[in-house]
């Protein structure tokens, strides 16, 4: 214990001197090339009518003449997803692309420059649509292809790309060498089309991009096998989780793909992460876009997990800085019982220097867990990602003076459809009125009622979009590290103070309905077959837990009364079903009709099968002990497993005790204390999310 306090006081000693030299500006590599120069205003236009659920809304023809002329952008104002806002980071070099085409003089947008003179500006970042032709070798090389002859085993591949609703597209076909002077021959194709959806964490207001090699090398045995390749750069969530914005462009892709080569047999969605939460989305609100999806390390949708991984960064703060007793917390076993997250003591805890600053410069001793968590390493700083408007991602995207003017968060980007609160930040959807944390393990005599209370009175809770500060960060000199100084977002965290009960927040209500009315979130309305595919990544403390799947299951059932259209696949992390995965779902859209055996299973790091049918997930059967899905902080505060809870029916805490809630712990003795921290009540899960229309409430 000595030598860890004289190694802490060392780094605050060193820190201090670095900070002395530190520049609260990053440099070069916290900036992106090209930035923008000033922010466009933003343009109104067409967005859908809902009134019951978008799944329902009838889309708006589509006026464009497809298919869009070589050399020139395809349409620029999407057709049903609200208008144009700004700013647009135009992402052209980096995937080595001319910059994009000059389409204002006021110097909105990015500098278009020739010869280090400037001639224009792009604020809408339209690229003309282009061929290019790529030769991939029977060992597997990508590289441009340059009229060479094609070996036994090698494939040609013709790219097109251009841009719809301002982003990036991409089609993929395998062709012959005598196509290579055509746009649209396709004597290779097998008439089915995969449409690629790619993951990651983003906040919009960027163009985005992918990187031809890699779409070819991800599915290169798909296009070996005759399949053609679809996508756009929107339908990749590194830039954004608008998932109107994205239908409304998958579907104008689609439709250029089948202006050239036409109507395929069926649209096959493939995709991990994001990527998987897009099909989820997509099969439900878009009946026609796809056909069947195959969904890789999903979640049901992206709303329903920032319940939970929010609080993370709350628990955090109270582990480290408001926990009377610090070193009970330091058992990450002690912490998993609020986090029902995985956690590993053969894991370290990513960032600890930081966490040691920080409590020290908050004059507290470290208290550093014996181990990592999945909420700790997987989690920490999505709060300053998505929920703060003043932070966003590190890399800046426009001139420093525009920061101010821009709300970086998940939530302004959502503004359209979420609304905005009366400052002009976007509502976010966030709150925890009523969340009894760790009520499980009150009920299972694992935490004590004291120490119940104690967590509750002080954990809190996230301050309105309007009150957010910005992240301190200094950059060491000559490296350009970055160095947190408000670890866990501690700045925009309402703690308790002088003793009192830390207040809680509430969402908006209307902003959450909007988000059930416009398919923001997985309902389990689709009868479309999704296989829904993962590594089985818990015990690595990965983001991608098994959980959701789950999740995502409980809302069909609930839904349509059962899940024969759902398959759930877990592998080891050393073996990879996917070529299976893509088997079976060809036969499946191909028949139009579920094959015998189409089934959940499991897999062993060898490829083998440890178990299949329709039970392997039941508790106690082989594949649910082989690979057990855990838990979140909100289904350890008693919510349904289906994670569909923004803003609870509240209860009375005598109507709680009475009725038997605590059962079998006794809390009458603490019922006072309980109502001075939950002075509304506290939530009542039998009752269902009181912001969900009643007209979409669970069938079954």
């Amino acid at each position: 214990m000595l030598r860890i306090l004289i190694l802490s006081l060392l780094l605050l000693l060193l820190a201090a001197l670095l900070l002395i030299q530190c520049s609260g500006t990053p440099g070069p590599r916290w900036r992106e090339p090209n930035p923008v120069q000033a922010i466009a205003p933003d343009q109104a236009g067409y967005g859908l009518a809902v009134t019951t659920h978008i799944r329902h809304s009838a889309r708006p023809a589509d006026p464009y003449p497809y298919p869009i002329p070589l050399g020139e952008p395809g349409p620029v104002m999407p057709l049903y997803s609200g208008g144009m806002r700004y700013p647009l980071y135009c992402d052209f070099s980096q995937q080595g692309l001319p910059p994009p085409l000059a389409d204002n003089q006021q110097g909105y947008g990015i500098a278009i420059t020739q010869q280090d003179n400037t001639v224009g500006y792009s604020k809408d970042c339209l690229h003309p649509v282009s061929l290019q032709y790529f030769y991939v070798s029977a060992a597997g090389s990508i590289s441009h292809y340059q009229q060479q002859p094609l070996m036994p085993g090698d494939i040609l591949l013709r790219l097109e790309l251009g841009t719809i609703n301002r982003f990036f597209y991409y089609l993929l076909m395998p062709v012959l060498p005598e196509e290579s002077t055509s746009r649209s021959s396709a004597k290779l194709w097998n008439g089915k089309l995969i449409y690629q959806f790619h993951g990651g964490v983003g906040i919009g207001y960027r163009q985005g991009h992918l990187r031809a090699e890699r779409l070819i090398s991800d599915r290169l045995a798909e296009l070996q096998a005759g399949f053609a390749v679809a996508s756009a750069s929107i339908n990749k969530t590194s830039y954004g989780y608008n998932f109107l914005l994205a239908e409304d462009t998958a579907s104008r892709v689609k439709r250029q793909f089948i202006s050239l080569y036409g109507q395929p047999l069926y649209t096959l969605g493939i995709g991990g992460s994001g990527g998987g939460i897009a099909q989820y989305l997509l099969l439900q609100n878009h009946p026609d876009l796809l056909d069947g999806g195959i969904a890789l390390y999903s979640y049901p949708d992206m709303l329903s997990q920032t319940l939970y991984a929010l609080d993370c960064d709350l628990l955090h703060n109270y582990y480290y800085f408001n926990a009377a007793d610090k070193t009970r917390w330091q058992q990450i076993s002690q912490r998993q019982l609020l986090e029902g997250l995985s956690v590993s003591a053969q894991h370290s805890l990513k960032f600890s220097q930081q966490v040691v600053l920080a409590q020290l410069g908050s004059g507290i001793r470290p208290t550093l867990p014996d181990g990592a968590t999945q909420c700790h390493n997987a989690w920490l700083g999505l709060s300053s990602l998505i929920h703060n408007p003043t932070q966003g991602k590190l890399k800046r995207l426009t001139t420093d003076p525009l920061l101010a003017q821009v709300n970086w968060s998940y939530w302004g980007d959502m503004a359209g459809i979420f609304g905005k609160d009366e400052h002009g930040f976007g509502h976010s959807l966030w709150g925890n009125s009523g969340v009894q944390y760790g009520l499980s393990a009150l009920i299972k005599g694992e935490l004590g009622a004291k120490d119940f209370i104690a967590l509750n009175a002080a954990i809190g809770s996230w301050r309105a979009q309007a009150d957010m500060r910005a992240e301190q960060i200094s950059y060491l000199p000559l490296v350009d590290v970055p160095l947190w100084h408000t670890a866990f977002g501690r700045q925009n965290i309402i703690s308790r103070n002088n003793n009192e009960t830390a207040p809680r927040f509430s969402a908006n209500i209307a902003a959450i309905a909007r988000a059930y009315r416009y398919g923001q979130l997985f309902l389990g309305m689709t009868e479309k077959p999704v296989l829904d595919l993962r590594h089985y990544l818990d015990p690595e403390l990965d983001m991608h837990h098994l959980e959701p799947s789950f999740a995502a299951r409980e809302r069909l059932q609930k839904r349509n009364g059962h899940t024969a259209n759902q398959l759930i696949w877990v592998s080891h992390p050393g073996y990879t079903p996917l070529t299976e995965a893509i088997a079976l779902m060809d036969q499946w859209l191909t028949r139009q009709e579920k094959p015998m055996q189409a089934s959940d299973r499991c897999f062993a790091a060898d490829g083998s099968v440890i178990a299949s049918g329709d039970h392997v997930w039941h508790s106690g059967e082989l594949c649910a002990a082989t690979y057990p899905p855990l838990s979140n902080s909100r289904r350890q505060a008693g919510a349904p497993e289906h994670g569909l809870m923004f803003s609870c029916a509240l209860i009375s805490v005598d109507q709680a005790i009475a009725r038997g809630d605590y059962q079998p712990q006794d809390m009458r003795p603490f019922a006072a204390q309980l109502k001075a921290v939950f002075p509304d009540g506290v939530c009542d899960y039998t009752r269902p999310d009181q912001a969900m229309p009643e007209d979409l409430a669970f069938t079954y």
